[in-house]
């Protein structure tokens, strides 16, 4: 195999286990009555608290518009809070409520069994070394963020 059919391989490779993870967790995340956009949402609120929506979405790499509607369906199920933001009258700043965390538990709970489902047959060091290879590479492009 070439350097260059190698690489598009290997980008393929990360791209797919990307969109795989995306999906089952989406799969897992239906009884919940939420989409794994709205995981996503409430799990980076939850890390994040306070956080404007211009970076949410920045974050997320989605439209604004795509999240306004994430988050009006989130806060309408009482999931999701938005405060004005006291130094910005224009901005809001969102935060979980106290009824998303039993969800926050049990997206993380499916989150590590999906995990647990793709790393099946990995031994602990070859999850180490994975880690430690996706780190690295996502260094090397300058994206080093803990994100």
């Amino acid at each position: 195999m070439s350097d260059i059919e190698r690489n598009r391989a290997l980008a393929f490779a990360i791209i797919d286990s990307a969109r795989a993870i995306r999906k089952s967790v989406n799969d897992e995340s239906r009884p919940l009555g939420l989409t794994q956009a709205q995981c996503r949402v409430l799990i980076h609120v939850n890390r994040q608290p306070g956080i404007n929506q211009k970076a949410l979405a920045d974050l997320l790499e989605v439209r604004p518009m795509s999240l306004t509607r994430q988050l009006d369906a989130l806060e309408q199920a009482g999931l999701l809070e938005r405060r004005a933001d006291l130094r910005d009258r224009r901005a809001v700043r969102l935060y979980v409520t106290g009824a998303a965390e039993p969800l926050l538990q049990q997206i993380r709970s499916l989150g590590a069994q999906v995990m647990r489902k793709g790393l099946a047959g990995f031994s602990p060091e070859e999850v180490e070394a994975l880690l430690a290879a996706l780190q690295r590479f996502k260094s090397n492009l300058g994206q080093d963020d803990p994100a």
